[in-house]
């Protein structure tokens, strides 16, 4: 009997650490420091003459040329460059991640051609990128250039551009939006996530001042829709102020940032993900299901479907702009007014569970965008946006850098996957149990 309670006992004992996984060692933490600053974003031209050329026909500003978006892949950081302004002549480009120079000169990427102004063919006004755990990139594309100009540009449609980076071809493909998701004149396209299930879906913050939303894209029949929830999706005049450094701007811009959490198992045993998002002049963070978000049918029920599934999870310090979720679900974003970097477990609740990891009011001067390499780095973007959008970009100062810091965890993207739970047939969990005590009785009847 007492080799039955062993034997027992040790079944139970591997079934633990079969479904109880042991925990990996906390990650490594460290400061953030600056690895690439610049006064003014220079480029790789082709011949000394071709940048002349440009300066000479006001096709390169330097001080009109910010970075805005980050993203990794390989062995390369990629960098966005709306083109709000003139003078901007690539608006994707790359650098090494592997550093050899503090201010190195930025490669367009695919191409130069592939940068071309006013052909719609090529990239036009791109705010952000992601790419995905099957390498693609996903390229948001406004189409629209000089949004801070008196007359912008509305030749090219918006768009999502794919580029397979795996193949090394760098070929585009381009999908522009219909026009009952987006409009040519309005729509801004400010960032996105990547959500590598059932056909491949995009989720799409548009901060339009006249409509905006969440754009849903699922990539397996290029299809679009937008939903939208004013409540949560607008800007309030109370976070439209920002003050950093002794400036000041008024800046009403509305749904902005957001971030994909990792994969859980509903009470229906369903697996889904939970989409956080925030206005830009907000002091609010909101989620919602993707499932809910998959829904197209919202999106022709007008504002207020979406608001009976919005959780607000309540209300962080300062203002947001970009945000990271990473692999484990930990949320780092930034507080714009606070000249800070944030971060939270989503496993806390929200209104105790944040965390500061870093404050400078000289480095960290409007944080942008985030992204994770695959050695448990993260990187940010820092533009001094307020600066750029007043017209008071000097160039004897630093006005763009990228801070570095090592937290041991990879993007969002590669959150483990969850398994649906199965619905068990009826009366198999009893017979499961009976086979159970036979196999017992079993090894009783031959230890005795």
């Amino acid at each position: 009997m007492q080799s039955l309670v062993f034997f027992t006992l040790i079944a139970v004992a591997v079934a633990q650490n079969a479904t109880q996984p042991p925990r990996p060692p906390a990650p490594r933490r460290e400061q953030f420091r600056v690895i690439y600053e610049w006064n003014a974003i220079d480029f790789q031209w082709d011949s000394p003459e071709d940048r002349e050329a440009y300066l000479n026909t006001s096709r390169y500003i330097p001080r009109n040329v910010l970075i805005s978006g980050i993203n990794f892949y390989g062995e390369n950081l990629y960098l966005t460059l709306p083109r709000m302004l003139e003078g901007v002549p690539a608006t994707l480009a790359t650098i090494p991640v592997q550093q050899v120079d503090t201010a190195p000169k930025l490669k367009p990427f695919p191409s130069w051609s592939a940068n071309t102004i006013g052909d719609c063919a090529a990239l036009q006004f791109v705010q952000n990128v992601e790419i995905d755990r099957n390498g693609i990139m996903w390229i948001l594309d406004n189409g629209r250039i000089g949004t801070l100009t008196q007359k912008p540009d509305t030749k090219c449609p918006p768009s999502i551009v794919l580029i397979d980076l795996k193949t090394g071809k760098n070929e585009m493909e381009r999908i522009p939006l219909t026009a009952d998701t987006v409009n040519t004149a309005t729509s801004y396209l400010n960032d996105l996530v990547v959500d590598n299930r059932d056909g491949d879906y995009a989720y799409i913050t548009d901060n339009s001042a006249v409509d905006p939303g969440i754009i849903v894209f699922r990539r397996s029949d290029k299809k679009s829709w937008k939903i939208r929830d004013s409540k949560s999706m607008l800007s309030v005049p109370e976070a439209a102020i920002f003050r950093i450094n002794g400036t000041t701007i008024n800046l009403p811009v509305n749904i902005d940032g957001i971030a994909l959490g990792p994969q859980f198992l509903t009470e229906k045993g369903d697996v889904d993900r939970t989409v956080y998002y925030t206005p830009l002049s907000s002091f609010h963070l909101y989620a919602v299901n993707a499932s809910i978000l998959r829904n197209e049918s919202l999106s022709s029920k007008g504002d207020g479907a979406l608001r009976p599934y919005v959780v607000d999870l309540g209300t962080k310090p300062s203002q947001t702009d970009g945000m990271k979720m990473d692999s484990t679900g930990t949320l780092f974003f930034g507080l714009i007014g606070n000249s800070t970097i944030a971060e939270w477990n989503t496993t806390l609740d929200f209104g105790v569970g944040q965390r500061t990891i870093a404050r400078d009011p000289n480095y960290i001067q409007w944080v942008d965008r985030f992204t994770f390499d695959d050695s448990g780095n993260i990187y940010v973007v820092v533009n001094r946006l307020y600066n750029f959008i007043k017209n008071q970009v000097s160039l004897d100062e630093v006005n763009y850098r990228i801070l570095k810091s090592h937290t041991g965890t990879k993007s969002y993207i590669y959150s483990p996957d969850v398994t649906p739970v199965t619905p068990t047939p009826p009366g198999a969990s009893g017979a499961a149990a009976v086979g159970a005590s036979l196999l017992l009785l079993a090894f009783a009847h031959l230890l005795a």
